[in-house]
């Protein structure tokens, strides 16, 4: 190998690596970011997916896991309890987030859900099948 065309491999430390992914954020312009630092669009890709999975804050969500009583369906259910399901009842009421994984168990979240989490959650309990 001649040594004129060999290129030597940098090592990028975790501020240079958020700087770039930032300067290409702000500009809007991946392509041009990655020539003005002389390395491929698609790393700047990569170093914002590895940064967001380093940054994402690991949070508790207060969470409820009931018993099926009701046989599972592909359609949604709604509550036929006592409550009064009037819209005026209805915007009262917290926010109120029920997933049902495929193993029957039900993820239920009410108040203020970062959804980005409770996903993670939904699918880290389908991964324990």
């Amino acid at each position: 190998m001649d040594d004129e065309t060999y290129v030597r491999r940098r090592r990028w430390s975790m501020e240079e690596k958020r700087a770039v992914v930032t300067e290409a954020l702000s500009s809007g312009n991946v392509i041009a970011t990655a020539k003005r630092h002389g390395i491929q669009a698609q790393q700047i890709y990569r170093w914002r997916e590895r940064l967001d999975e380093r940054q994402s804050p690991t949070a508790f969500l207060p969470v409820s896991i009931a018993p099926d009583s009701v046989p599972l369906s592909s359609t949604p259910v709604l509550d036929q309890g006592s409550r009064d399901h009037s819209p005026a009842a209805m915007l009262d009421r917290p926010p109120r987030v029920e997933i049902v994984l495929s193993a029957g168990r039900r993820v239920i979240a009410e108040g203020g859900v970062d959804i980005d989490v409770l996903l993670r959650l939904a699918r880290g309990l389908e991964a324990l099948r």
